[in-house]
C-alpha cells in the first residue's frame, strides 16, 4: 500500500483539508445542450456542405468553441449585472439597443442565420424589458453564470462527447451496420459475408439500407393553410429528418453499437485511470495540452485574466496564425490572389534513381504543430524530425542496393511495430505500480484507494471480457477477438501515454488500421478464416482506423485536469464515461436524420457513392474478406518491418537508460514513422527556436516565448476551425 500514496516530496492529487467537488449537474446539462448543438453544427458544416472539418482535432474544435462560449457569456453575464446594480434602466435599455441591432442585422440577411438572429433579437429585446421591470432579471442572470470548475467540467465533457460527431467514429458506424447489406450488388462476397452477421450487429433490410444511401421515399406532410410562419418552416427543418428515419430497424443495432463502443471507452477510462497517478506523480509527465483549457477558462472568471488574455505576445501568436489561416481561405475563394499554400511538394526534387525513393516529401505550413511542438520534450520533437530524414536516407540505400522501397524500409509497419514494443516496455516499468495495486484491491481494504484500485481493475477485466464476450456470441473466433481487443487496448496506452508526455496534436498520431497489420504479422488470413470472422473484422474499421483511440489522450487529460481543479477524480471518471455515450446517441441520431433526408451517398463530398467513411469502409470490408478467402499466410516483408521498428525502439530505450544525455527518444521515433514525419518541416522550426532560446535566455526566455507559440496554436483552432465553421454554417 505504501508505493500508491504520493511521497513526501511530491504533490499531492488531493492536498490534505482541501475541498474536493463532485460533478456539477448544470455543468452535465450544458455540456449535453452544446453537445447537441455541435451535432447541428457538424452536420451542416461537415455532411452537408463539406466546408470545414470541426470535429477532427487535437484539442478538439467543437470543445474549443463550447469552452469560448462560455467564458465570453460569463465575461457579458458579469457586465451587465455590473450594470443591473447600478442602474436597471441603462442595462436594460443597453439590452433592448443590442436586439434592436441584432434585428437589423437580421433584416440584412437570408438563410438558417436570418432566422437565427430573428430569435436573438426578440430574445435580447424581451429580457432587456425584463431586467427594466424586475430586479429577478440580474438574479437570474448570476444563476447560470458558470465557476471555472463548471467550465473546464463541461469543456472535458465536450472533448469526448463531440469526438464522436466525427466523420471517423460516428461517420464510420452508420456504414459498418449497412455495407454489406447495401452494396452486395458491387460485390458478390458481401453478400455471403454479411448473411454470418448476426441482425442485432447489422442491418439486414435492403430497403432500410437503400433509403439511408439514396435518400427517404417518404412524402413530406403538406401544411393545409399554404402560410406557415418562419419559425414554423425552421422547427419543420428539425424534426422532419427525424420522422424519416425508420427507428423500428435501427433500435436494436444502434443500442448494441452504443454498448460496445461504452465497453470500449470504459477499458480505456480504467487503464487511463490505473496509469494516472504513477505518471502524474512518480513520472511527472507535463500534459502540454491541459494548459489551454485551464488557462482559457481562466478568463471566465473576474480578477483571473491577468495571465494569458493579458500578454501581447500571446496576441501576436494569435493574429499571426489567424492572417495566414484567413489568407488560406481567401485565396480558396478567389484564385487569382497570390498563391501562398500551406503545402508544398518536394517530390520534383526527386525523381532520378535512387532519389526517386524518397516518397511525399514535402513542407506544411502548420502554424498549430508549430505552436503546440513549442511544449513537447525537446528529445521528442529533434527525434521526429531526425528519424524522418533518417527513413528517406534508408531508402535511397535501399534502392541503391537493388532492393525495392515495398520491402523496406515500410514506415508504417516500423510504427507498428515500434508501438507494440512501446506498449511492452512501459507495462513492464510500470509492473510494479500495477502489481501494487492490484494486491490492495485483492486484499478487501477499506481505504480508498484500495477500493479505487479494485474498482478500476474490476472495470478493465469486465469491460475487456463483455466485449471479447460480444464478439464470439456475433460468431467471431476467440483468439481473433482477443488479438483484436488485446491491440486496441494497447493502442488506447501508448496514445494516452504520448498525449500525457508530449501533447502530440494530432488526433491519429497511432497506427490507424495497425490492429490488421499485426494479425497479419501474427498469421495472417489463414488466421482468421472461417465463420463470421472476416466480415466481422471488416466491420470492426472504426476500432482501428477511427478516432476511437483518440479518446484516451482525452481520458488521460481529464483525469489531469481533474487534479487541477479538486475534482473528485471517481466524479471526472463517471463523467468521462457518460460523455461518450452520450455524444455516441446524439451524433448516431443526427447523422441517421441527415443521412436519410439527403441521401448518404451524396454528404460528406459524396458524388453518387458516398463520402470518404463510406468509401474507406467499402475497401477494408473487400479487402478483408478477399484476402481470408485467397487463404494467404503471414505478410512477411510487413512483418520483418514491425520487427526491425521493435527492435529500434528497444534499443533507443536501453540507450536512454544507459546514457542520462542521450538525445534520441522512442516516443519520437514511433510518433514519426507513424503520422509526424508529415510535420517534419514545423517541428525542425520550433525545435530550432527552441533550443535557441534556452542556449541564449535559459528558461526565462522559454517561459516569455511560451504565450507567442500558445497564440499561434489557439488562434489556428479559432480561425480555421470555429470561425470558418460559423461562416460555413449558413
Amino acid at each position: 500500500m505504501d508505493e500508491l500514496k504520493p511521497r513526501a516530496e511530491q504533490p499531492q492529487s488531493e492536498p490534505a483539508g482541501a475541498r474536493v467537488y463532485g460533478i456539477s449537474r448544470r455543468a452535465v446539462v450544458v455540456g449535453v445542450v452544446l453537445t447537441i448543438g455541435a451535432a447541428v453544427w457538424v452536420a451542416q458544416v461537415e455532411m452537408i456542405l463539406h466546408t470545414a472539418e470541426i470535429s477532427e482535432s487535437v484539442p478538439l474544435i467543437a470543445s474549443l468553441a463550447g469552452l469560448i462560449v462560455l467564458v465570453t457569456y460569463n465575461r457579458i453575464a458579469q457586465t451587465l449585472d455590473a450594470m443591473a446594480r447600478r442602474n436597471r434602466l441603462v442595462a436594460g435599455l443597453t439590452l433592448v439597443a443590442v436586439g434592436g441591432l441584432v434585428w437589423l442585422a437580421h433584416l440584412s440577411t437570408g438563410g438558417g442565420l436570418r432566422t437565427f438572429l430573428a430569435i436573438v433579437a426578440v430574445g435580447k429585446g424581451a429580457y432587456g424589458l425584463m431586467v427594466i421591470a424586475s430586479g429577478q432579471a440580474a438574479g437570474w442572470l448570476r444563476t447560470w453564470q458558470l465557476t471555472r470548475r463548471e467550465i473546464v467540467m463541461v469543456y472535458c465533457f465536450l472533448t469526448l462527447a463531440a469526438l464522436m460527431m466525427s466523420a471517423k467514429v460516428s461517420g464510420y458506424i452508420i456504414p459498418e451496420m449497412t455495407i454489406y447489406t447495401y452494396f452486395d450488388f458491387q460485390n458478390p462476397t458481401f453478400e455471403e459475408a454479411g448473411a454470418g452477421v448476426p441482425s442485432w450487429l447489422m442491418i439486414k433490410d435492403h430497403e432500410v439500407a437503400r433509403t439511408l444511401y439514396e435518400g427517404s421515399d417518404l412524402a413530406r406532410p403538406a401544411d393545409p393553410s399554404g402560410n406557415a410562419g418562419a419559425m414554423a418552416r425552421g422547427l419543420e427543418g428539425l424534426w422532419w429528418p427525424l420522422m424519416q428515419v425508420p427507428w423500428g430497424a435501427w433500435l436494436v443495432p444502434l443500442a448494441v453499437w452504443v454498448s460496445m463502443m461504452t465497453l470500449v471507452f470504459a477499458t480505456g477510462m480504467c487503464l487511463m485511470g490505473l496509469m494516472k497517478r504513477y505518471w502524474v506523480e512518480k513520472e511527472r509527465l507535463s500534459f502540454p495540452l491541459v494548459m489551454i483549457p485551464l488557462e482559457l477558462s481562466a478568463a471566465g472568471v473576474p480578477g483571473a485574466a491577468a495571465g494569458l488574455l493579458h500578454n501581447w505576445s500571446f496576441w501576436v501568436g494569435f493574429l499571426l496564425s489567424g492572417m495566414f489561416s484567413f489568407y488560406v481561405v481567401m485565396h480558396a475563394i478567389n484564385p487569382s490572389l497570390p498563391v501562398f499554400r500551406p503545402y508544398y511538394s518536394l517530390a520534383p526534387l526527386f525523381r532520378e534513381h535512387p532519389w526517386n525513393a524518397v516518397q511525399n516529401a514535402s513542407i506544411q505550413i502548420r502554424p498549430e504543430i508549430a505552436g503546440m511542438s513549442y511544449f513537447m520534450n525537446s528529445d521528442v520533437t529533434f527525434t521526429i524530425w531526425l528519424s524522418t530524414f533518417a527513413s528517406d536516407a534508408l531508402a535511397v540505400l535501399t534502392r541503391t542496393a537493388g532492393y525495392e522501397t515495398r520491402s523496406f524500409p515500410r514506415p508504417f509497419d516500423q510504427g507498428v511495430g515500434a508501438y507494440v514494443m512501446l506498449a511492452v516496455v512501459l507495462l513492464w516499468s510500470a509492473r510494479g505500480w500495477l502489481g501494487t495495486g492490484l494486491r490492495a484491491a485483492l486484499s478487501g481494504s477499506s481505504e480508498a484507494e484500495a477500493r479505487r484500485q479494485a474498482a478500476l481493475w474490476l472495470g478493465l477485466l469486465a469491460s475487456f471480457g463483455s466485449l471479447v464476450a460480444l464478439m464470439v456470441v456475433a460468431g467471431m473466433k476467440l483468439t481473433s477477438a482477443l488479438y483484436l481487443f488485446g491491440i486496441i487496448t494497447l493502442f488506447f496506452f501508448v496514445y494516452g501515454r504520448a498525449r500525457a508526455e508530449t501533447g502530440v496534436p494530432h488526433p491519429s498520431a497511432y497506427p490507424m488500421g495497425g490492429h490488421m497489420h499485426v494479425l497479419e504479422y501474427l498469421g495472417g488470413p489463414k488466421s482468421w478464416a472461417g465463420g463470421a470472422t472476416p466480415a466481422l473484422l471488416g466491420s470492426m474499421f472504426v476500432l482501428g482506423r477511427g478516432y476511437t483511440v483518440t479518446g484516451a489522450g482525452a481520458q488521460i487529460e481529464n483525469l489531469k485536469i481533474a487534479d487541477e481543479q479538486q475534482i473528485r477524480p471517481s466524479a471526472m471518471t463517471w463523467m468521462t464515461l457518460i460523455a461518450p455515450a452520450a455524444g455516441l446517441v446524439i451524433a448516431l441520431v443526427m447523422r441517421l436524420a441527415v443521412s436519410y433526408h439527403y441521401g448518404l451517398n451524396f454528404l460528406e463530398g459524396g458524388a453518387v457513392s458516398g463520402g470518404y467513411a463510406v468509401v474507406q469502409m467499402q475497401n477494408s470490408a473487400r479487402d478483408v474478406i478477399d484476402e481470408a478467402n485467397m487463404g494467404v499466410g503471414r505478410a512477411v516483408a510487413p512483418a520483418n518491418c514491425a520487427a526491425y521498428g521493435a527492435v529500434v525502439t528497444l534499443a533507443l530505450v536501453l540507450l536512454r537508460r544507459a546514457f542520462l544525455r542521450f538525445p534520441l527518444h522512442p516516443l519520437g521515433y514511433g510518433l514519426a514513422m507513424i503520422r509526424l514525419r508529415s510535420y517534419w518541416a514545423p517541428i525542425l522550426f520550433t525545435w530550432l527556436v527552441k533550443t535557441i532560446l534556452l542556449k541564449l535566455g535559459g528558461a526565462r526566455a522559454y517561459r516569455q516565448a511560451a504565450p507567442f507559440f500558445l497564440g499561434l496554436a489557439i488562434g489556428h483552432y479559432f480561425f480555421a476551425g470555429i470561425a470558418l465553421g460559423c461562416l460555413a454554417f449558413d
